[in-house]
């Protein structure tokens, strides 16, 4: 043997078999990781409602403003009609019996458009014409007749 020489240390190792069984842990995390599924689920789809649910409430609160808006103009044109109708008792007022019959007749054949008959308020009072039937006028065009009584 020669003089120089190299020990060498040999390592035994041993396996022993490993005679641990982890799945009832792997079903535990499965049985949670499928708990925490369905919680995200559900809460992706209580959020999608929520975000359908706020578009709603603010579509029903525009929807609110514009029937506000509308019965507001219905009551401003409730008003109009109220004054309009005062001003119609108030131009029968000075008329005799025949007069306000007269005005009657001509205001119901204007109001139904029988007739042909058109109403018109103006300054003077209440004006009732009707379009003259066939036949050109002077200047070759349809011309109004007044049959009418002015107040």
């Amino acid at each position: 043997m020669g003089g120089g020489g190299r020990s060498r240390t040999v390592y035994q190792t041993q396996s022993t078999p490993n005679d641990y069984n982890d799945a009832w842990i792997r079903d535990k995390f499965s049985a949670l990781d499928q708990q925490a599924l369905g919680f995200s689920n559900w809460q992706s789809g209580r959020q999608a409602n929520l975000g359908r649910e706020a578009d709603m409430r603010q579509s029903l609160q525009s929807g609110l403003g514009d029937l506000r808006a509308d019965f507001a103009g219905a009551s401003a044109n409730i008003e109009n009609l109220q004054r309009g109708n005062q001003a119609l008792t108030s131009d029968f007022a000075g008329l005799s019996g025949t007069q306000q019959q007269q005005m009657k007749d001509l205001y119901n054949m204007a109001s139904t458009g029988e007739g042909g008959v058109q109403g018109v308020r103006s300054q003077g009072g209440l004006t009732f014409t009707r379009p003259r039937g066939s036949g050109t006028g002077s200047l070759n065009r349809n011309s109004l007749q007044t049959g009418s009584l002015n107040i």
